[in-house]
């Protein structure tokens, strides 16, 4: 019997899966359904379709693990979209500021683009790269032109949609370097469903900030050097050099990508020129040459600005006063080791003037982020706090054991995802001894690292299951796939 291919490619659905939060927010809006409570309904009642999809798949024998991937990308655009439809940019929103002229928070600073100009000083966020307010301010003034509006006040859902769109392309993205790292579609399942349904993610794609856009830049910059290290071709390093060079342009802390980038470059160089084939050596120095000529500007420009007219260093990180959110006065052991495992039951959310440990702040903010939710159970709050604190020992767990035990890992596999899960891992520890403020140990700082430790969540699942006639190993994979499960659960029913 014939296998009937699919009538969509898979460029055209990923094009379809990145303009479906245009689509929604159009008819949505239109209809005026964006109030929280209606949008639930209709968000379980679109989750309750793909189920049943899935189910009826199932019983026909045609739902394969590359199908349940595709629907679990589309729960995820699901949840998204709901998520930022019933938000406002307003809450739950990081560092904002005043919606008027004089604001100097995120809503300062595409106010200040939409007014056809670059921000006036480097206080608050101004000094950041101005992308993710260009890229906003640009389709608020074509919503403007449409609407006959002078004034954007009303629109501030379109710098949320475009943060929902870049989470959209984060999780295709993901799915495209599972390929390329040729990872079975069964094993692709847990990072999948892991990111398409992670709290902090959803967040993330529904607020009015350049976290989701960075985040974007860097798994394309991850994807496109994985690309080229094993093409070598001009176009995927022109891809590097623009996902590099854009993702500085949005935020700074793009550049620590480099850091995977660098290396490769470096061990692909030495490679060619042991060769000793001139024709070859001269290719790779002009790649090397396109790149910089690409990447430099569009990654340097507004430091080198903002330089020359504050004397702001190209790393500057805005510097908050001592306030009730420094805890560098804290002991040592306070803040990096001791850690309260019965405090989650009595404060499920995290209280910036109080919470100083930072594994605490990481696992409260990753799932509530930075703020309490209103008409959510007591015992809910707590519950997710739990099965989020498991998930990430169970992910610490799965990183030390697929590094030292799995010799079955293919090495691109293995060694790739530990690099970029060390590297923002120590990026992160830093950033937080340098910066010791509870806001610094924030979840949405770590973003990439969870994409990472969830590739070794799915290698141990694997590998357990392939060991399953043993019963410390079967006993393993149904831990594993049981506090994946409840987290993944408890993660939905957190949103609708």
């Amino acid at each position: 019997m014939k296998t009937r291919k699919s009538a969509i490619k898979p460029y055209q659905s990923g094009i379809i899966f990145c303009i479906m939060p245009l689509i929604c927010f159009i008819i949505f809006r239109s209809l005026n359904l964006t109030g929280e409570a209606d949008m639930k309904i209709l968000m379980r009642a679109a989750l309750g379709v793909v189920l049943v999809y899935a189910g009826y798949q199932a019983y026909k024998n045609r739902l394969d693990a590359e199908k349940m991937v595709y629907l679990i990308l589309i729960a995820g655009i699901i949840l998204r979209i709901g998520y930022t439809l019933y938000t406002h940019a307003f809450t739950r929103g990081y560092d904002i500021g005043m919606n008027d002229s004089e604001g100097v928070g995120h809503w300062g600073y595409i106010y200040q683009i939409v007014n056809g100009h670059l921000p006036p000083s480097n206080e608050y966020q101004f000094y950041q790269p101005p992308l993710y307010y260009m890229v906003s301010a640009f389709f608020i003034r074509i919503m403007m032109l449409i609407k006959g509006m002078n004034e954007w006040g009303g629109l501030e859902y379109i710098p949320q949609l475009v943060s929902c769109v870049c989470s959209v392309v984060v999780m295709l993205t993901t799915v495209k370097i599972m390929d390329e790292l040729k990872i079975k579609k069964t094993v692709q399942i847990i990072p999948t469903i892991l990111l398409a349904v992670y709290p902090m993610q959803i967040m993330t794609a529904g607020r009015m900030n350049n976290d989701s856009m960075v985040q974007m830049f860097t798994v394309l910059a991850l994807y496109f050097t994985l690309r080229w290290h094993k093409s070598g071709k001009l176009s995927d390093i022109i891809g590097i050099a623009l996902a590099i060079g854009l993702g500085m342009m949005t935020k700074i802390s793009c550049a620590v990508i480099a850091f995977v980038t660098g290396p490769i470059m470096i061990y692909h160089f030495i490679k060619i020129a042991k060769t000793k084939d001139r024709t070859a050596v001269i290719n790779i120095i002009r790649q090397f040459a396109v790149f910089a000529v690409i990447c430099f500007p569009l990654g340097l420009w507004y430091g080198i600005r903002n330089y020359i007219l504050f004397d702001q260093p190209l790393n500057f990180v805005h510097e908050l006063p001592i306030s009730s959110l420094y805890n560098g006065e804290e002991p040592f052991a306070d803040v990096w080791i001791k850690f309260p495992l019965f405090h989650f039951k009595d404060n499920p959310y995290l209280n910036m003037g109080d919470d100083s440990n930072v594994w605490m702040i990481l696992i409260k903010s990753g799932v509530h982020a930075e703020f309490e939710w209103d008409g959510m159970s007591n015992f809910f709050a707590w519950i997710i706090d739990y099965a989020h604190l498991l998930l990430c020992v169970a992910a610490l767990a799965a990183v030390a054991f697929v590094m030292i035990k799995d010799r079955t890992l293919d090495k691109t596999q293995k060694f790739s995802a530990f690099w970029v899960w060390a590297l923002t891992g120590v990026s992160f520890v830093q950033f937080n001894i340098a910066y010791p403020y509870s806001c610094t140990a924030d979840f949405r700082y770590v973003l990439v690292t969870q994409i990472a430790a969830s590739f070794f969540l799915a290698y141990i699942c694997e590998y357990l299951y392939n060991k399953r006639e043993n019963k410390w190993c079967k006993c393993g994979f149904v831990v594993n796939v049981s506090v994946i499960s409840i987290f993944c659960a408890l993660s939905v029913m957190h949103f609708c």
